[in-house]
């Protein structure tokens, strides 16, 4: 008796504005997906969800049409559990010679020192920075991430110094 094979479709997952096709094994992380496709601005700290230096951004329908931009590690999802949806990297969030507000205040506070966690941080803040109806930030955001080097002192001097995301912002456009 011979097992039948059915061909699994490849998965459609939108990263940064572009396409991808992943048709992996079924056992590959959004991380290792990512890395593979040229991203690695997100980093493997721990493989357990616990350090938040694999931090992205995905986005998650709000139920009223709008956009609710989420921070996850991608140590933890299944890459093809992102079929049909938008994600978005640190290195997405800067484009050119653009620097998106949340790196630029990590940058000026000096909320970055080896570098190695600062885009899964960047990606915690920036779901903070465009919750909806925000208006300060809330720490708690970031308590997923952990630095070893700088302290926490000028990350949550760059958190704090963040204002609200301008109004030709593309990102927080989406959330109206």
């Amino acid at each position: 008796m011979s097992a039948s094979t059915t061909e699994r479709p490849a998965c459609r997952i939108s990263v940064n504005g572009t396409d991808h096709d992943f048709d992996g094994p079924t056992h590959t992380n959004a991380l290792d997906f990512l890395r593979g496709e040229g991203l690695t601005a997100a980093k493997e700290g721990c493989a357990e969800g616990e350090c938040g230096a694999c931090a992205i951004l995905i986005a998650r329908p709000d139920g009223d049409g709008t956009t609710r931009w989420t921070s996850v590690n991608s140590c933890l999802l299944p890459a093809a559990a992102l079929d049909g949806q938008e994600v978005i990297t640190a290195e997405g969030l800067s484009a050119g010679d653009h620097i998106h507000p949340v790196a630029e205040e990590m940058a000026v506070r000096g909320g970055s020192q080896c570098g190695y966690c600062t885009p899964g941080f960047i990606c915690s803040m920036a779901a903070e920075y465009y919750r909806p109806g925000r208006e300060e930030f809330d720490l708690h955001a970031l308590s997923g991430n952990l630095c070893r080097c700088t302290g926490y002192r000028p990350i949550k001097d760059a958190a704090q110094a963040l204002g609200t995301p301008e109004a030709t912002d593309a990102l927080a456009a989406r959330m109206t």
